[in-house]
Parts: structure tokens; C-alpha cells; sequence
């Protein structure tokens, strides 16, 4: 009986001193490391940058930190990254079912966050959209550099050097201007001869679809599209322009499902132009709905017609576009045919 109260005595003993014990402590690696330590963003967009850091089997959760915020230029120190913004962010998921614009802005509310930040035990960095009205720096500018601290009760690591290079703001995606100087970017057909150049626009994907002048097969470069901002609202305009700059009746992309074209709402239709109410972005996040593409990176639309082709064969004619639209405002996406398009039966 005394040798089994001794041992109980032991016991009881070594587990009251276990949790002064340095086993107790949490365990920080030093190798955790991020996986990625240049950032290259593009302003006026809400951008995550999750599951870069390598915990290497440390304790978590591990608060993370931004420390020592620079200019990479000349190394002043800075706190452009302690700006202020109202940022808008999702409070319960998007469907892609919602009826309104209305059900989709009741899903997001505002918060305030620093314009760039680190989330305190992931270490993931984010960049908000709403960085686009602050002096954030981008390139050509070199950015910034700055540290982060991470630790727990087992100790702190310093992660330096960390590069930040925002891109200036591309409103709307493809785009068709250079991502530093902001130019209208061009191709050179001759590499030895600078001033011998064509301007890129965004095409279209065309498909079945020939020129009422020549009867030839319309190609990806006969129609152009312009990507304009008319103003402030909630609005996206379809326009269909022909060779002379007259509007194209909408109608006559007679198989065109105009209701559930896009994830917009209060169709408007005329003669000229196609207008829906939507929320911004387009698509509203990065998720796979009828409204996009295979990944849901970006929204797809399809317009298509009906006619008999020669040989009494009935034909149907596509474009088609993948795209973004990053700031809110009234948009319009035209576009232009180079050829007319034949829309009339043989």
C-alpha cells in the first residue's frame, strides 16, 4: 500500500510541474518561411494572397505582424500601408442565384481595414480595392520592402525584406493597355522599325458568322471591343456597332438568352443597346456560377443568331467574350464590326 500511494504521490507530481515545463511551450520553427516574398497586385482590386507561409509543423495559431514599412526606392520609412479605407466585404456567400442587386449588396457590408494587411494567425496579406483612392505607390515606382514578425510562446521569427510592387489600376479585364506606363499597348510588326506599329484592342470570339459584303468567313480581329464608363451607377450596356459606326438592333441576335445573359437584373432593351442592373465587380467574386466561366474568374456572355445559310442549311452565328469589370460605375461594352455581319436567310 505505501509503494502504490508513492507512485500515486510521483505521478500526481510530475503532471503539477508538466506545465512549467519547456515541452509545454508551443513550437515556432525556424524554418517556417513564406513560400512567395514578391507581390506584384493590381490596384483597385480586393486581392488575398492565402496559403503562402510554410508553418513547418510549428504550433498554431502564430500572430503574425507588419513591421518597418519602407520606400524600396530610398528606405524611408512610411505608413502608406496604415491608410484608413471603408472596404467592402462579404458577410454570408454568394450564389450566383440571387434575384436583385438588392439581395446581393444585403450579403456584403463595410468595414475599416489598413489598405494592405496582414491576417494576424495566417499570415495571408491582403490588398483592398479601396486602396485605388489612397497614395499607395506602383509601378514603375519600385514599392516597398518590409518585415514581418511571427511568433507564439515558443519564440519569434523575422521574416525581412518582403517586396510589395502594386500595378496600376486596370479597370476592366482584357486590357488593352500597358500595365506600367499605362499606354495604349501595341504589337511591332517589324522589330526594326519602332515607328511601324498596331494598336491592340480586345476581340471577341466569332464563330459562324460571314461578312454580307464578301460572303466570307468573319475572324476573331473583325470585331473590336471597347470597354467605356459613362458614369457612377449600377448599369452594363451591350451596343453592337456596324462597319460605318451605326447601331446593330440587338434583336438581331435572335437566339441570344437575354434574361439570363448575365447575373444582372431590370432588363432594358431598345434598338441600340441592352441594359441590365449589376452589382460590382463582374462576376461579383472569383466562383463558379452559370454567369462564367469554367473557373469563375470572369463573366461569359454569348449572343447568337438563327439564319438559312446557302444550301437552304440553317446556321448559327456566335460572339462571344470572357471579361472583368473591377469599378463600379454605368458601363458600356461596344462592339464594333469591322464587316458587317450577314444576319439576313439566303
Amino acid at each position: 500500500m505505501r509503494r502504490l500511494f508513492i507512485i500515486l504521490s510521483l505521478s500526481l507530481l510530475f503532471f503539477a510541474c508538466r506545465k512549467w515545463a519547456a515541452d509545454d511551450l508551443d513550437y515556432l520553427s525556424k524554418r517556417a518561411v513564406y513560400n512567395q516574398k514578391v507581390f506584384s497586385p493590381v490596384l483597385g482590386r480586393t486581392t488575398l494572397y492565402s496559403q503562402i507561409f510554410n508553418t513547418d509543423n510549428s504550433t498554431t495559431p502564430i500572430n503574425f505582424r507588419i513591421l518597418n514599412v519602407r520606400y524600396k526606392k530610398d528606405g524611408k520609412p512610411t505608413n502608406d500601408f496604415d491608410q484608413k479605407v471603408e472596404a467592402l466585404v462579404w458577410k454570408s456567400s454568394y450564389t450566383g442565384e440571387e434575384k436583385s442587386l438588392a439581395e446581393i449588396e444585403a450579403k456584403r457590408g463595410i468595414e475599416t481595414h489598413s489598405v494592405f494587411e496582414v491576417r494576424p494567425q495566417s499570415g495571408d496579406f491582403v490588398l483592398w480595392a479601396e486602396a485605388i483612392g489612397t497614395p499607395m505607390r506602383q509601378q514603375p515606382d519600385s514599392g516597398y520592402l518590409f518585415d514581418v514578425e511571427a511568433s507564439n510562446s515558443g519564440g519569434t521569427n523575422m521574416y525581412k525584406d518582403i517586396s510589395l510592387m502594386p500595378f496600376r489600376e486596370q479597370a476592366y479585364s482584357p486590357y488593352e493597355y500597358d500595365a506600367i506606363t499605362g499606354a495604349h499597348r501595341a504589337n511591332y510588326p517589324n522589330p526594326n522599325d519602332s515607328s511601324v506599329f498596331e494598336l491592340i484592342y480586345n476581340h471577341p470570339g466569332v464563330y459562324n458568322m460571314i461578312d454580307d459584303g464578301t460572303n466570307l468567313q468573319l475572324k476573331g480581329d473583325s470585331v473590336r471591343v471597347f470597354f467605356h464608363r459613362k458614369g457612377n451607377g449600377n448599369s452594363l450596356s451591350f451596343k453592337f456597332m456596324d462597319k460605318d459606326s451605326l447601331p446593330i438592333d440587338p434583336q438581331k441576335f435572335n437566339l441570344t438568352p437575354w434574361d439570363s445573359l448575365l447575373h444582372g437584373f431590370n432588363k432594358q432593351m431598345t434598338t441600340t443597346e441592352v441594359t441590365y442592373e449589376v452589382a460590382y465587380p463582374i462576376p461579383a467574386m472569383r466562383f463558379k456560377t452559370r454567369y462564367t466561366n469554367g473557373d469563375g474568374s470572369q463573366a461569359y456572355v454569348r449572343f447568337s443568331f438563327t439564319r438559312v445559310g446557302f444550301g437552304n442549311v440553317r446556321e448559327t452565328g456566335v460572339l462571344d467574350l470572357n471579361f472583368n469589370i473591377y469599378q463600379k460605375g454605368d458601363w458600356e461594352i461596344i462592339f464594333y464590326f469591322r464587316n458587317n455581319p450577314r444576319f439576313r436567310d439566303e
